[in-house]
């Protein structure tokens, strides 16, 4: 397989209130296996919807996406859901940890969805992400004891306690300082290199460039290559 997700003439229409406004216009975009990514661009240029269509949470306009070779536009609702359970993990700007669940209790709410009883396994897997991100210690934390850099690092390892092979990262660095950033970016770098593991962040924090395969920008709902007159 030479990609893990696609995206085919992609175009994204918004209702507001008089008529219909384009957000993306025709994008293509095709992620290989291990490849980390990174998409760049100013406020409302419609990165973060992009990266809702791709994560299955919103549906496009015109075009398909494509997850491990399977076109998403012919499969259920549930199927979908599936989907996006199995093979896509979510980080989001802010870490959005629950605070009344301790550090190991929110890793292991995405394994415990749609009513499946959390594995010895799945157990094993949270304390071996803790410790290899030297973050043992705070198993039993609760978020507000946490940095902001540990919560984002904690946040990125509940995204990957199904071991999906697509890590969607929308603005993962941007409340953090230098040092937390720079943890988090060798973070996503190492995970973007096992397991046919790829990732693909929207930021804004140049700093990200170093820690990309490749860079894209998106202005206006156009997507082009960064050094395209960038």
């Amino acid at each position: 397989m030479n990609e893990i997700i696609r995206a085919e003439n992609i175009s994204k229409d918004y209702f507001d209130g008089q008529q219909n406004r384009r957000v993306l216009f025709n994008i293509n975009l095709s992620i290989a296996p291990n490849e980390s990514v990174m998409i760049m661009g100013p406020s409302g240029s419609g990165k973060t919807t992009l990266l809702s269509i791709l994560g299955l949470i919103l549906t496009p306009s015109e075009g398909s996406v494509y997850i491990k070779g399977q076109e998403v536009k012919g499969l259920t609702e549930d199927e979908q859901t599936t989907k996006r359970l199995h093979d896509i993990g979510f980080v989001f700007q802010n870490s959005t940890l629950v605070p009344a669940l301790n550090i190991i209790e929110n890793l292991l709410l995405p394994c415990g969805i749609q009513g499946k009883k959390v594995s010895q396994e799945e157990k094993d897997r949270a304390y071996y992400y803790l410790e290899r991100f030297k973050l043992k210690s705070h198993s039993k934390s609760f978020p507000y004891e946490l940095s902001g850099g540990e919560k984002q690092r904690i946040a990125i390892i509940r995204a990957l306690m199904n071991e999906p092979p697509i890590l969607l990262c929308d603005e993962p660095t941007s409340v953090l300082d230098l040092e937390n950033a720079k943890l988090v970016f060798h973070t996503l770098q190492d995970l973007s290199k096992e397991k046919n593991r790829s990732v693909l962040m929207i930021t804004h924090d140049h700093r990200a460039i170093n820690f990309a395969s490749r860079a894209l920008y998106l202005d206006e709902g156009h997507l082009k290559e960064k050094n395209d007159s960038h």
